[in-house]
C-alpha cells in the first residue's frame, strides 16, 4: 500500500489505538445510509469481510451485515435472484455469469471488482532446516510423490551448505475444491514435471496425507514431522516457517513486503464485467503467489436505498480505511491501487430502478 490516505489511515490506527471510524472523514449523508445487508460467496474472504464489517459499522452506524461463505457459485446464484445484495468470488465475473444477472441487476447486469488479495506460502514442519530454497520443478517432484525425502539431491541442488536430514517427506493437501489449490497449482504447473495443469482439487499425492479442507491443512501439518503444504497467510501467521520461491528472479520469502512488490508488477484492466487484476506470472524482486478475490455488485437495484447502502458497502471495502481494516486485521494484502481507483469508479455508478 503506497496512497497518502493509506498511510494516514494506518498511522492513526496504530498510533493512537483506536477504531478506524475515527480515522475516516464520515461523508456528508452518512445519516441516510442504513439497513442491513445480505452477502454469500467464498469462504476465502470470511476474515477480510469481517474486518470491514467491523469497521464499515462504526462509520454508518445504521447498517448491519450479514455473510454466509457458502461459495463462490453460491454466491452468484444468489445474487442473480436477489436473495443477495453482493457475491464474494474467487475470480472476476465472465461474460456467461453477467448475463445471467441482468434479471436482477439491470440490463448492465452485474460487475465485480478486486478487493484483496490472499497469499499463499509453502510451510513444511522441519525445524532443523532453515531459509529452505524450493523451486516449482523441485515443488512439482514432491506434489507428484517423485521427491520423497528431504535430502534428495534436487533439494540439495538449490540449497548449497544446508544440512539436510534424511527423513521422508509428507505432501499435506486438501480433498475439497478451493481457489487456493489453483493458485498453488498454477505455480506447479510453471513446471514441466507438472502434469496435472491448474486444479481446483489436489490430485492425490503418494506418501502424502489428506484433509478435507483448505483450513485444515494448518493443524495436520503442525502434527506431522515432515510435512510440507501450500497454505493461505492468515493460516500460516508466526506459526509456521515458509520456503522461499522464485518467481523467474531471487529466491523471495513471503513478506508483506515482497507481496506489496509483486502487486506493484501485476496488471489492472477494465472490461465490460468489471475491472480485473492480475499479479505476475514472473517477477525479480516480488512473491507472486496468492489469489485475487473480488465482489460482485448490480449496475442497478430495484431500491434507491438499498442501492445507497451498497454502494457505501463497497466504497469503503475498495477506500483506503477498508484497506487498512482487511490488511492489519485479516492479513490479506491490498490489490493495486490503480486497481482499486478503477474500481471506485464503477462502484460510483451503482444505481436503482426508483
Amino acid at each position: 500500500m503506497h496512497h497518502r490516505s493509506i498511510h494516514r489511515a494506518a498511522g492513526c490506527l496504530l498510533l493512537l489505538g483506536i477504531s478506524l471510524a475515527a480515522c475516516a472523514s464520515p461523508p456528508a449523508k452518512q445519516q441516510n445510509i442504513r439497513g442491513a445487508l445480505t452477502a454469500i460467496g467464498s469462504p476465502i474472504q470470511s476474515d477480510p469481510i469481517g474486518a470491514w464489517s467491523s469497521a464499515w459499522k462504526k462509520t454508518f452506524t445504521a447498517t448491519s451485515l450479514s455473510y454466509s461463505p457458502d461459495g463462490s457459485d453460491v454466491g452468484l446464484t444468489a445474487l442473480a435472484t436477489g436473495q443477495a445484495y453482493y457475491a464474494a468470488l474467487d475470480a472476476p465475473l465472465t461474460a456467461p455469469q453477467q448475463e445471467a444477472t441482468k434479471a436482477e441487476c439491470g440490463p448492465g447486469g452485474a460487475f465485480s471488482v478486486p478487493t484483496s488479495v490472499t497469499s499463499i506460502g509453502v510451510v513444511f514442519n522441519m525445524p532443523s532446516i532453515r531459509s529452505l530454497k524450493l523451486t516449482p520443478d523441485v515443488l512439482a517432484g514432491i506434489f507428484t510423490g517423485d521427491i520423497k525425502r528431504w535430502d534428495d539431491k534436487a533439494i540439495a541442488a538449490i540449497n548449497p551448505g544446508t544440512t539436510l536430514p534424511d527423513a521422508p517427506i509428507v505432501p499435506v493437501t486438501a480433498s475439497t475444491a478451493s481457489a487456493l489449490t489453483s493458485a498453488s497449482t498454477g505455480y506447479l504447473a510453471s513446471s514441466p514435471s507438472w502434469s496435472s495443469g491448474v486444479t481446483n482439487k489436489w490430485p492425490k499425492v503418494p506418501g502424502g496425507q489428506e484433509v478435507k479442507n483448505f483450513s485444515d491443512i494448518a493443524k495436520k501439518v503442525d502434527g506431522t514431522a515432515g510435512a510440507i503444504a501450500f497454505m493461505d497467510s492468515a493460516s500460516i501467521g508466526s506459526r509456521f516457517d515458509t520456503a522461499l520461491l522464485s518467481f523467474g528472479g531471487s529466491f523471495v520469502r513471503m513478506s508483506k513486503d515482497s507481496v506489496a512488490a509483486a502487486v506493484q508488477d501485476g496488471t489492472t484492466t477494465t472490461v465490460a464485467t468489471g475491472v480485473e487484476f492480475h499479479l505476475p506470472g514472473k517477477t525479480d524482486h516480488g512473491y507472486a503467489l496468492g489469489n485475487v478475490n473480488y465482489q460482485a455488485f448490480c449496475t442497478s437495484y430495484k431500491n434507491g436505498e438499498v442501492a445507497s447502502l451498497v454502494k457505501s458497502w463497497a466504497d469503503f471495502v475498495v477506500g483506503p480505511d477498508g484497506q487498512v481494516a482487511s490488511t492489519y486485521f485479516a492479513g490479506v494484502a491490498s490489490p493495486s491501487e490503480q486497481s482499486l481507483q478503477d474500481a471506485s469508479r464503477l462502484i460510483k455508478k451503482i444505481g436503482s430502478d426508483q
